[in-house]
């Protein structure tokens, strides 16, 4: 386990079963017992990834490109992960009406599988990067790449059945609602993983934020 990262198993008095550690996407039923899968998340069974009562907003893209083999792409799908274009991305800014909120209860990216997706019999992991330099679809088509930063979150695309992929992403949020004019996030996937999954980019099913905002009475969720 990688310094720092902390198991988000029970005392071994109440849990014996092994559980995914914190930070780790999970899906189905990995998370051990007295533990269940939410948002790809391991979370206390019956608890809730959010506040009750908080208050939800969606986030649709300002900005959005995806670069496949070094050329951006402007079809409405990309496809991470697979063996033909192993370095293929995800760049996005989103609405900015969040800005200035410090009461980020929780925030949660969601992707849309392509109903044309290849299935696999093996998951494709991805990974979100908060990035740290500016970027636009012009700079880059012309071949700039904008540096990767932390905060940095995991998860998990099934296709599987194909399903829509929820990744938890607080910290970049929680982030990017300091910063004035953010650069945005990528979305990739680590290492090859077969035919890779494919994702939407366009129209009602392009990457979208989901942001949850405690509201004043809001109750703390089991997470």
């Amino acid at each position: 386990m990688p310094p720092g990262v902390r198991s988000l198993c029970l005392s071994i008095s109440v849990l014996s079963a092994a559980c995914a550690p914190a930070g780790a996407p999970c899906y189905g039923t990995t998370c051990g017992r007295g533990y269940e899968c939410l948002a790809n998340r391991c979370a206390i069974a019956g608890g809730v990834p959010v506040p009750r009562d908080s208050e939800r907003i969606v986030l649709w893209p300002s900005e959005l490109t995806a670069v496949s083999s070094d050329h951006v792409r402007f079809s409405p799908t990309v496809t991470l992960g697979g063996d033909h274009d192993r370095d293929a991305l995800v760049y996005a800014r989103f609405d900015s009406s969040y800005k200035g909120r410090a009461d980020i209860a929780a925030a949660f990216l969601l992707l849309t599988v392509s109903e044309g997706t290849e299935p696999a019999p093996d998951d494709v992991p991805l990974e979100v990067w908060t990035l740290a330099s500016h970027w636009s679809v012009d700079a880059v088509s012309r071949g700039a790449r904008p540096a990767f930063s932390r905060p940095m979150a995991r998860g998990i695309a099934r296709t599987a059945p194909a399903v829509p992929v929820r990744v938890d992403v607080t910290p970049i949020v929680r982030q990017l609602a300091r910063t004035a004019d953010d650069d945005g996030i990528a979305i990739a996937a680590k290492g090859s993983h077969g035919p890779g999954v494919t994702l939407v980019t366009a129209a009602a099913g392009a990457p979208r934020l989901e942001v949850y905002l405690h509201t004043q009475g809001s109750t703390a969720a089991a997470w």
